[in-house]
């Protein structure tokens, strides 16, 4: 590395951060309202939060005699919220310590622990990788049996062949929603290792390893409010685990690492747990609900689920393709590409309100429509035995690449700061001369840059084709 990155670590060079793009910039591109998008690509509990939520936090900011404010610094050992927790759980205060949603629990443990190497069992959450790369802790992977279930015997024979220390696991798992019973997490306890349960899901499951911290000094759970509580844009989560290692978490996690407005809505979330989990049976419902159309419908297998998303096979279609036409009908989903390595070919749908499942299932019923042709499939299946050999024209004569050019267009123009739509695309095209994909996306990120000087075809060019044929290991829109 050379100029000022000489000073940074170069194992970190390796790391890219993807945002997410916010819901009205993601409007935007897709024409469609934020109001009526579907949002059902992060687990989040939709539902409106009880009033009581709404009059903590508003207390919470502007009221001194509630010990903090806007204008004072949080208390930096969330006694309070602590002392909530520990009640929900039978524990006390000392058994707990809170942070910035649970992403900070976890970090501050990797951050903790003497450990040189942490084992994890994919398809699992991306973060374990990640805080492990960040803390120089080698990730020991352990792959899931064919039905995504920790394979314990090779989790147990790699714990001491390699001599682990800390082990990551999260009952359900995200992405599968598979449980990890609490027998297993015994047998795993048994072990000479801190074994972390991550239960970001478990209100969901209707279990808990919180159960088993009595008996096993080495066992820590993590929970967190932005699933079941719906306080995903706050930030709160927390550890429960031994008070030696709590003591110590508390000793080296950031001060003030959970806000005044976080702190309280939390508590508030605590005290109107029963009014939160009406929503959380809502979620549950509609999650049932979308289970039935699936496993009834063409294109999708869905898999086994103990929390409020569902991971399906996509079948007899691209992935990539289908969560690309549901986008632009204004339903997101979850699509993993190739960073969900064995889930390259598989999306994951949220629970989400009524109103939210409706628009997937009408969503997924118009790509059938539009994507299957029965009297074609007969025919095809009639003469199978005698084709040797099928040839596709490639060029979207007979494969409607369509959406990945549109799509590849939005993102080039989102790239270079010009925020244009669906309809803006469909409205120049419908101008004529527009079959230049290149030169259609350039002309419209001229018209619609409103500072300084506009790129040029060559810049607007490799960068649509970056989108659309990927690189560097991605792959790309038209894959």
């Amino acid at each position: 590395m050379s100029g000022v990155l000489k000073y940074t670590r170069k194992d970190l060079a390796k790391l890219k951060y993807h945002p997410v793009r916010p819901l009205d910039v993601i409007s935007r591109e897709i024409g469609v309202p934020v109001n009526e998008i579907a949002k059902l690509d992060a687990n989040e509990n939709l539902h409106p939060v009880p009033a009581e939520m709404m009059e903590a936090v508003t207390s919470a900011l502007q009221s001194f005699g509630s010990g903090c404010s806007a204008q004072i610094y949080p208390d930096p050992t969330q006694t309070n919220l602590r002392k909530d927790i520990a009640d929900l759980h039978g524990l006390t205060p000392a058994h707990v310590c809170a942070g910035s949603g649970s992403d900070d629990i976890l970090d501050i443990v990797m951050r903790l622990m003497d450990a040189p190497s942490c084992l994890i069992c994919p398809p699992t959450f991306g973060m374990y990788k990640f805080l492990g790369d960040i803390s120089r802790i080698k990730i020991i992977e352990v792959p899931r049996k064919e039905s995504f279930e920790v394979d314990i015997p090779a989790v147990v024979a790699a714990i001491r062949k390699h001599k682990i220390k800390l082990v990551m696991l999260p009952s359900p798992n995200n992405p599968t929603g598979t449980l990890l019973p609490n027998a297993d997490i015994e047998v795993l306890c048994k072990e000479d290792a801190m074994i972390v349960v991550d239960e970001a899901y478990a209100d969901f499951a209707g279990v808990s390893a919180d159960v088993l911290l009595s008996k096993f000094p080495n066992l820590m759970v993590c929970r967190t409010f932005s699933k079941w509580a719906g306080l995903a844009g706050l930030r709160a989560g927390y550890a429960l685990g031994d008070p030696a290692i709590i003591e110590r978490m508390l000793a080296i996690k950031q001060p003030y690492n959970v806000n005044v407005a976080a702190e309280a809505m939390a508590r508030a979330a605590l005290a109107n747990r029963p009014k939160i989990l009406i929503t959380v049976k809502s979620l549950l419902d509609q999650r049932d609900r979308l289970i039935a159309f699936l496993e009834k419908y063409r294109f999708l297998s869905p898999h086994k689920t103990h929390s409020n998303f569902v991971l399906c096979d996509v079948n007899h279609a691209s992935a990539q393709g289908l969560s690309t036409f549901l986008r632009h009908q204004g339903v997101l989903v979850r699509y993993f590409g190739t960073q969900g390595g064995a889930l390259e070919n598989n999306i994951r749908i949220s629970a989400g309100r009524p109103q939210d499942i409706d628009r997937c299932l009408a969503a997924l019923e118009a790509y059938e429509k539009e994507r299957w042709d029965e009297e074609a499939a007969k025919k095809l299946q009639e003469i199978a035995g005698d084709v040797e050999c099928l040839i596709f024209d490639m060029d979207g004569v007979l494969v409607d690449v369509s959406q990945s050019y549109r799509t590849a267009i939005l993102e080039t123009a989102a790239h270079f700061g010009v925020p244009i739509t669906s309809e803006d695309v469909s409205n120049a095209k419908a101008k004529g001369n527009a079959n230049n994909d290149w030169k259609l996306t350039h002309s419209l990120i001229e018209a619609g840059c409103k500072k300084g000087t506009p790129p040029t075809l060559e810049a607007v060019t490799a960068e649509f084709e970056k989108r659309y044929q990927g690189g560097g290991g991605a792959g790309g829109l038209q894959s």
